[in-house]
């Protein structure tokens, strides 16, 4: 596989078949830049009429995709959104360097001045306070359908 930079985005090539494949951000010199397949990981994002970024990722966070979920949310802190929403429900897989990662992140919005939350399942909002690490991750409050939910559960 060879890299060809287009249109500010970089594309992997693969030289014997000419088939390409888009990478949805911009390398950075000496980090590595990842794809994976939407099966793992797919991190979309939607923005609100007030200039909020909201990136929704599906699949898992681990050792495997989390270079291309801090890149998506780079590029997105990027653009200087007036709040950036981690959407982490969907996730089904929640590993120690996703964990690391999200730290991560959350540190360099707060460092470049971009107010942030996370908005996590259960499952994950209990190992964020396990960990301690509540206080230092912006949760979201749930939502008015996920306490109805939690109501119905109970």
């Amino acid at each position: 596989m060879q890299r060809l930079q287009d249109m500010n985005d970089f594309v992997l090539c693969n030289a014997e078949t000419g088939e390409s494949r888009p990478v949805f951000s911009t390398p950075r010199r000496g980090r590595p830049t990842a794809h994976v397949p939407d099966h793992l990981l797919c991190v979309t994002q939607s923005w609100t009429s007030d200039g909020c970024l909201i990136l929704t990722a599906n699949g898992r966070l681990d050792l495997n995709t989390v270079l291309s979920f801090r890149d998506s949310v780079f590029t997105g802190l990027g653009e200087r959104p007036s709040k950036l929403i981690l959407d982490l429900r969907p996730l089904q897989v929640v590993e120690a360097a996703g964990i690391a990662t999200l730290v991560t992140l959350s540190r360099v919005a707060q460092l470049v001045g971009i107010p942030y939350e996370i908005r996590s399942s259960r499952e994950l909002e209990s190992l964020f306070i396990e960990t301690g690490l509540d206080r230092l991750m912006k949760a979201a409050p749930p939502t008015s359908a996920e306490i109805a939910q939690k109501l119905l559960l109970s």
